[in-house]
């Protein structure tokens, strides 16, 4: 059973990398975007924004800020799984999950991504503003441990949970699916 939680996390995640390739592919990944990507590690979130404003500087900030809600999609989906996993697996009463679940997710809305590093910001040749932004695992475990702590202080029943294990499963299949563009 744990494993059929575990892989509802890992299909989500797939679905919000896919929905952003989509979205993308009608128009094509620059080259710069593409070249930015081959070789991302297989332990980071990847973030895509774009924008096509004629405030050059405004399009970079708003495809900056697109790509870490790609980010904070990805952490608020990986998040969800490892709650219901917990609970799928005969852990914690339901409204206790619940509780705990609704008090991590307010408190990582509420937080900046802390260690999110832009690897790539540019114009691409039709005008549009592109941004490129990974988050390592290590920071994604910071940002999920402050809010564990705080949803833990607010819901007691709930201390045997552990976010580590299952992160380290979410990252696991994530690096074994690596983020891949088609090269144009």
């Amino acid at each position: 059973m744990i494993k059929t939680g575990k892989t509802i996390v890992y299909m989500l995640i797939i679905i919000v990398l896919a929905c952003t390739m989509v979205s993308c592919k009608s128009t094509g990944y620059p080259r710069f975007v593409q070249d930015a990507l081959k070789n991302v590690p297989g332990d980071v979130l990847v973030g895509i924004g774009t924008a096509n404003l004629t405030d050059m500087h405004l399009a970079m900030i708003t495809a900056t800020s697109r790509a870490m809600v790609e980010i904070s999609r990805q952490i608020h989906s990986i998040v969800i799984e490892m709650v219901t996993s917990y609970q799928l697996s005969g852990n914690g009463d339901s409204r206790a999950v619940l509780s705990f679940q609704e008090s991590i997710i307010l408190t990582l809305s509420q937080s900046n991504l802390v260690g999110a590093q832009i690897i790539k910001r540019d114009r691409a040749r039709d005008g549009s503003a592109w941004a490129v932004i990974l988050m390592d695992k290590e920071n994604v475990m910071y940002a999920i441990s402050q809010a564990q702590i705080a949803a833990q202080q607010a819901v007691p029943e709930m201390d045997s949970f552990d976010a580590r294990d299952w992160l380290d499963a979410a990252f696991a299949q994530i690096a074994a699916q690596k983020y891949r563009v088609n090269d144009r």
